[in-house]
């Protein structure tokens, strides 16, 4: 701002001082010394107004018109010899390129009061056969110089509203780039992390049980085959819908808290004990909703597996009052002694408190006695619907 400041402050004596010689009398002879200091004198204002004219453009505007007219009134009652006008397109210009149009235009016709003083003052002294070349020389100056400045004014406030509209049209789309990434990446996530997850865990204990229990390690194998069948199928219509530009990501799976049967049923195959337990009135959520609830239970059960591992025990509770509550808890009791990174994205959670702030929920995250607890409430829609499958 201080920079902006004093360069104001040179343009303003850089135009000020051509105007007291270009439309003064300074220099000439017979010119008095009062009038000299009367010129600076209301040079001077010029000057200081025209320093903070991006600040208050339209009150330096006034002040720089006021000085002009002054200065033409008193060349045509007392031939003064002071007819300012070079700080005036300054501050004209300064108003059409930072204001409305409306205190453009009123701006602009005040601009030609002063031209107008001058120019009859100028004619109205010339002898006869002399009066119109003179009109014609004067409004051939005011006119374009006076429209130029108000145009160039106007062009530079449109050309700088564009470039700030492209400027935000620019970071909306790098928004919405980086929020389709994140997107796309919570879906891979909730698809492709937690399936494999459990297929690992569950190799590991088909592995571990074959010598013993060759009946269920092949039991174990074939549902690791369909978990994995699964999941590639929901990538490759992920997948596709992605390639297709106007389909929405939210319609790439259509599960829901309906579907959470065969969910629960892929955890306790991986060993967990894990009871599914609903109270009040179910309603009908909208797709994305549901899909966020369901994801919520995935993403909790499937940490129980990696994290407290085989032998342990949990409960999914859905409570369904003036919002959705979802809960899932686990003891604790299975945790293995080797740690379960490699199994771990570190997203899980990140996604899920995203997925649900969009709704305006709240998501808990929390060590719970001996085991871990993961809880959220999420907004409730009117209708009624059917109780999710245990």
């Amino acid at each position: 701002m201080q920079s902006a400041r004093l360069q104001d402050a040179a343009l303003a004596l850089a135009v000020v001082i051509p105007e007291l010689f270009y439309f003064g009398t300074p220099v000439v002879p017979g010119t008095t010394w009062p009038d000299r200091l009367l010129q600076i004198a209301l040079a001077l204002p010029e000057v200081v107004a025209l320093t903070f004219r991006r600040r208050w453009p339209v009150a330096v505007f006034a002040v720089v018109w006021a000085v002009a007219v002054v200065g033409d009134a008193l060349t045509i009652s007392t031939h003064f010899g002071f007819t300012p006008y070079f700080g005036l397109l300054i501050a004209l210009y300064t108003v059409a390129r930072q204001c409305r149009r409306a205190a453009a235009l009123t701006t602009l016709a005040l601009a030609f009061v002063p031209a107008s003083l001058d120019t009859w003052y100028t004619v109205s002294g010339q002898p006869p056969g002399y009066a119109t070349p003179v009109l014609i020389v004067d409004l051939a100056f005011y006119l374009p110089v006076t429209a130029v400045a108000w145009g160039v004014g106007r062009w530079s406030r449109a050309s700088a509203a564009a470039a700030e509209h492209d400027r935000r049209e620019l970071a909306r789309a790098r928004q919405a780039v980086a929020a389709e990434r994140t997107r796309i990446a919570r879906e891979l996530h909730d698809i492709v992390a937690n399936a494999v997850a459990v297929i690992v865990l569950q190799a590991e204990t088909a592995r571990a049980t074959a010598p013993a229990d060759p009946a269920g390690t092949a039991e174990a194998l074939t549902h690791i085959e369909n978990l994995g069948r699964s999941a590639m199928a929901e990538l490759r219509r992920m997948l596709r819908l992605l390639r297709t530009a106007d389909a929405p990501l939210d319609h790439a799976v259509r599960h829901g808290l309906a579907d959470l049967a065969p969910l629960l049923e892929d955890v306790r195959r991986a060993g967990v004990v894990i009871d599914l337990e609903v109270s009040g009135t179910p309603v009908r959520l909208d797709d994305s909703l549901d899909l966020t609830a369901y994801r919520l239970v995935q993403e909790a059960v499937t940490n129980v597996t990696k994290h407290a591992g085989p032998g342990s025990r949990a409960a999914v509770r859905i409570t369904w009052s003036d919002v959705l509550k979802v809960e899932v808890v686990d003891d604790g009791a299975g945790r293995r002694p080797e740690a379960r990174r490699e199994l771990s994205t570190g997203h899980g959670l990140i996604g899920l408190a995203e997925r649900i702030a969009l709704f305006g929920g709240e998501l808990t995250a929390t060590p719970y006695r001996s085991g871990f607890r993961v809880a959220a409430t999420l907004p409730l829609s009117p209708e009624p619907a059917p109780s999710p499958g245990a």
